[in-house]
């Protein structure tokens, strides 16, 4: 079965109880290798109006930004170093006959479009022994876009094409571009990982509920831990899950953050929010499914 295949039919695989579902095969590893990671920067085909336009932006906000060639190997090191940390994979250099003979493996092609870092300088008055004096200091700000190819290596089918954009909303102003382009990469690498997590969540069930008060479930015990790499705060989805004229359709019902891991399959949860939801869901019996945020 291919990873697209997994996708498809993880819905149906999550529905049976965890009481007859091994963990293995509800949460399988994949398996993945980065592959190419080309710098391909957008080529700008401004008029001489616009480019006046982007100068006169420039001296007004008195920001200009800057190409950074040669970083190239340590935004592949973010996406790599992102991709450990995802839940589920296991992050290979290169595959082998051996990594092939796993059921979900894939490949990661991409490209990088953006790589700069903007900067900005500031004036600053001071005073030694009464007299004022100024000085300047120059702030930066690091830049990276990158587009991403996840491919079925079995196959070739494209699986997802997630795109990854650190901009000024996502770091701040450093006092060197190294610095500048090192807190990039640190956001990439988190936005790498939470962004495989999404494709390849971890799931599983509730399987004891724990404190309850004034109607509302207040804690509960999950079939996830150390074995799954889960810590303490992670956020889970809780889902109602039932089966539509053959179809699986679940609707979240509530959310749960991790109090503590107490083993390699067992955490104690504290219900974040519709906990009475939840109380009234296990109370009528209904499927529930538990998901990876």
């Amino acid at each position: 079965m291919n990873i697209r295949k997994l996708l498809m039919a993880l819905a149906g695989i999550l529905c049976v109880a965890a009481s007859s579902v091994a963990q293995d095969e509800i949460n399988p590893t994949i398996v993945a290798s980065m592959n190419k990671l080309d710098y391909k920067p957008k080529v700008k085909k401004n008029s001489v109006g616009e480019v006046i336009g982007e100068v006169a932006v420039a001296v007004l906000a008195g920001q200009t930004s800057k190409e950074m060639l040669g970083y190239e190997n340590a935004v592949r090191a973010a996406i790599v170093q992102g991709m450990s940390n995802a839940y589920r994979l296991k992050v290979v250099d290169g595959l082998t006959e051996e990594d092939l003979e796993y059921p979900y493996v894939i490949y990661v092609d991409g490209d990088i479009t953006n790589m700069t870092t903007t900067n900005k300088t500031e004036v600053e008055t001071y005073e030694v022994k009464g007299e004022k004096k100024t000085r300047s200091r120059t702030y930066f700000r690091g830049q990276i876009a990158v587009t991403l190819q996840l491919k079925d290596a079995h196959d070739g089918s494209v699986v997802a094409s997630p795109s990854f954009n650190i901009t000024e909303s996502d770091v701040s102003w450093i006092e060197t571009a190294e610095g500048a382009m090192n807190k990039a990469l640190e956001a990439l690498s988190k936005k790498v990982r939470m962004c495989f997590n999404n494709i390849f969540p971890l799931t599983g069930s509730i399987i004891e509920r724990a404190g309850i008060k004034n109607d509302k479930q207040k804690e509960v015990y999950i079939d996830l831990g150390s074995a799954n790499g889960l810590s303490e705060g992670v956020v889970l989805q809780v889902f109602s899950s039932k089966i539509v004229a053959g179809r699986t359709a679940k609707q979240e019902i509530a959310r749960l953050r991790v109090k503590d891991v107490e083993g390699e399959d067992v955490s104690l949860c504290k219900v974040t929010s519709h906990a009475k939801d939840l109380k009234a869901a296990l109370d009528a019996g209904e499927t529930l499914i538990i998901e990876t945020k």
